[in-house]
């Protein structure tokens, strides 16, 4: 079972080992007496109506929708996998990316059923170009996953790990990570502000507390795939949610990424998106002012 939307690679490797995906729905937007992130109701209801084998999560900084799961839905999801006896995979690689000092304790340190395997990464913090990562997870767990790491790559290289290590142990990998922490804060409060400057009425978003990404949904009517044609000839970037969807996706859904742009290009690229939108929107308008002169002329 994975969020919808999630990310696509993971979504590839289970239907590459042909898993059946399910899939509950992210809430992206708040609402009262609805926090933001997974549904649980939804995630209670396919539990209960499916043998499921494994449940896959983003708790923190969710990619592609940067919301976060709150305490007490990271506390029901562990109740609801107890029950069911259903092992967890929590992706934990955005959590240290935090615009807030308070950090919520991940699903690991929460896990009193010994069901969550926990995974993490310096990729998204330090060196991409290493991919090393680790794992915490049940003893069991960890065998069979020794095993399946020794079929594909035997082991990680060996010169990334002692060259990671070394980063350690001198004290440079906190001063890096608070360094890269207020980089990104300051990169995700440029791209919040120019989203409010620029974004015409019925653009919705929710600010993530963290991580890489932005969650964007158009007015509705709007495919972000069309967009993308015309931000991508005045140089503009962006990925267009239906790729993040392991099912019933929505096309006028899109994410934008700033860990890679300064807060200048951030402005830029939005000022830019915000024009074009408005731009479609306006021959939108004068089509369906067309539409209506004709009825008018035909009664």
């Amino acid at each position: 079972m994975m969020e919808n939307p999630t990310y696509p690679g993971a979504v590839a490797i289970f239907h590459g080992a042909r898993a059946r995906c399910l899939s509950v729905p992210m809430r992206t937007h708040a609402e009262p007496g609805t926090p933001l992130g997974l549904d649980l109701e939804a995630l209670e209801a396919t539990l209960a109506a499916n043998r499921v084998k494994l449940i896959l999560l983003t708790p923190d900084f969710q990619n592609p929708t940067g919301t976060s799961m709150p305490l007490a839905s990271r506390r029901k999801v562990l109740e609801l996998a107890g029950r069911h006896q259903v092992p967890v995979v929590e992706d934990y690689i955005y959590a240290r990316l935090h615009a807030r000092e308070e950090r919520i304790p991940s699903l690991k340190q929460l896990d009193r059923s010994n069901l969550v395997i926990h995974i993490d990464s310096f990729a998204k913090v330090a060196f991409p170009g290493l991919r090393v990562g680790w794992i915490v997870a049940p003893a069991a767990a960890i065998e069979r996953l020794r095993v399946v790491k020794q079929t594909t790559d035997l082991h990680t290289d060996q010169l990334a790990q002692a060259t990671l290590a070394e980063f350690l142990r001198r004290g440079l990998f906190s001063k890096h990570l608070a360094k890269m922490r207020k980089v990104y804060t300051s990169r995700l409060a440029a791209l919040d502000e120019a989203l409010r400057k620029n974004m015409p009425e019925g653009t919705r978003w929710t600010p993530p507390e963290g991580g890489m990404c932005l969650w964007l949904e158009l007015p509705p009517g709007f495919d972000a795939s069309e967009l993308l044609i015309h931000v991508k000839e005045r140089g503009v970037l962006f990925a267009p949610g239906r790729y993040f969807y392991v099912q019933a996706p929505l096309p006028n859904t899109l994410r934008l990424g700033f860990a890679s742009l300064d807060e200048k290009q951030i402005a830029r690229g939005v000022a830019t998106l915000a024009e074009l939108l408005k731009i479609e929107m306006r021959k939108r308008q004068r089509g369906v002012r067309r539409a209506e002169r004709s009825r008018v002329a035909l009664v």
